[in-house]
């Protein structure tokens, strides 16, 4: 019987036993690649999710901070618009009291003549009402 090339059958075996040894290496390898990408997806995925909460819980506190400094902006401006009032009127009342206090455009020697006319009205005023009580200064007109 034939037999045929037996040696050449045996290359051919041993071909198909390497292609399958690749193949079973290829498939440990890209398995052992996807456990480490899932292994990795996991941490980044998690690293994500606590990043996530850190910053949107950074972001709550950031909002109410806002707000509590805008409402202590309002209360700050009403209280300066009410300390300015205050001011605006203080210096009003000393505008109106300020002709009162200053010095006119009369002399020395003339607000001492109208101080002792005043004095002498008054007197005689007095003496008008009450001519016993000061006789002296009267003049002894009650009599």
């Amino acid at each position: 019987a034939y037999k045929g090339k037996q040696a050449g059958a045996n290359s051919v075996i041993v071909l198909l036993e390497t292609i399958e040894a690749d193949f079973a290496e290829t498939v440990v390898t890209a398995q052992q690649a996807e456990d480490r990408a899932q292994a990795d997806f996991v941490e980044l995925e998690q690293a994500s999710k606590e990043d996530i909460s850190a910053k949107e819980t950074s972001m709550e506190l950031t909002v109410e901070d806002l707000k509590a400094t805008k409402k202590a902006i309002e209360e700050k401006t009403a209280d300066l618009d009410s300390a300015q009032s205050l001011v605006d009127k203080a210096i009003q009342a000393i505008e109106d009291l300020e002709p009162m206090c200053a010095d006119s455009a009369m002399s020395y020697a003339a607000r001492v003549e109208k101080r002792e006319e005043e004095v002498a009205a008054l007197r005689h005023a007095l003496c008008v009402l009450d001519p016993k009580s000061k006789e002296e200064e009267c003049g002894g007109e009650g009599k």
